[in-house]
């Protein structure tokens, strides 16, 4: 069976042996998203009815689900013969599951290598942890689901993968850091600390990679910022690294300095 790949960091869509296949509109791609985030579980038709029309079903709705199913299956599983039961897309006698191997949806494969560039770069491989983390950064091609945005049962695997995607962001400029490349990340850390104004370890990375950069005032300027804004917004001080940071600073500690060998491994993790 020609394997099927379906992408789900942007637009979704879907591949079948290297080929872009048609999901069709919003009703069909969010009945096969049901059942990929089942992850391999029987979903009942109530369930997917339920979900799919957002709690407003009509009453073709049923008769809707069929029709889009026999769609969804022509289109991932082009070559199976008439009669021949479904491999991918299965039916039950309650509901219907999605059967996919390891590795056939980019949400997956972005969440695996995010990690393994952690954990490299957490163990100082930091090359290591750039390729991978530049790997599963370059799956992203917007928001997830995008075509959903508006149907609420996809909204907590969102914030799932966002969440994965800012602590990628940050593990991979944290990697360059300890790469030598502060220079080179400047405009990435304010990007960071301007998608996640209250994120303290976006600023402690943009205050280092200024540092490291010469530009001490400006780092310093930047921890500045962090704490007046969590102080504004949050009502809270900076957490112990941030303070420590700080006071490395204003000692000009010559640990701050990059050096090789994951020397300042622990200011960049």
């Amino acid at each position: 069976m020609q394997l099927f790949f379906i992408d789900v960091l942007g637009p979704i869509s879907a591949r079948v042996a290297g080929d872009p296949v048609r999901l069709g509109g919003p009703r069909p791609k969010a009945i096969l998203v049901r059942l990929l985030l089942a992850e391999g579980m029987v979903i009942t038709e109530d369930q997917i009815i339920e979900d799919v029309w957002d709690g407003r079903p009509p009453r073709s709705a049923r008769q809707a689900l069929h029709t889009y199913v026999r769609h969804l299956r022509r289109a991932i599983e082009p070559d199976r013969a008439p009669r021949q039961p479904a491999v991918v897309l299965r039916r039950h006698a309650n509901g219907y599951s999605l059967a996919l191997a390891p590795g056939q949806v980019d949400a997956e494969r972005f969440s695996s290598l995010a990690s393994a560039g952690a954990a490299a770069l957490a163990e100082g491989e930091a090359e290591l942890a750039v390729r991978q983390l530049d790997e599963a950064l370059a799956l992203w091609r917007g928001a997830p689901y995008a075509d959903l945005c508006t149907t609420t049962f996809v909204d907590s695997a969102v914030r799932h993968l966002e969440t994965l995607w800012a602590v990628a962001r940050e593990d991979r400029v944290a990697a360059g850091l300890a790469l030598g490349q502060h220079r080179g990340l400047l405009n990435q850390t304010r990007t960071l600390i301007d998608d996640f104004p209250l994120d303290e370890h976006a600023w402690e990375l943009r205050a280092l990679a200024l540092y490291r950069a010469g530009r001490h005032a400006e780092a310093l300027d930047a921890l500045r910022a962090i704490r007046t804004g969590l102080r504004e917004e949050l009502g809270v001080s900076p957490g112990p690294r941030l303070r420590a940071l700080h006071q490395l600073m204003v000692a000009r500690d010559a640990t701050l300095e990059w050096r090789p060998c994951g020397a300042d491994r622990k200011h960049t993790a």
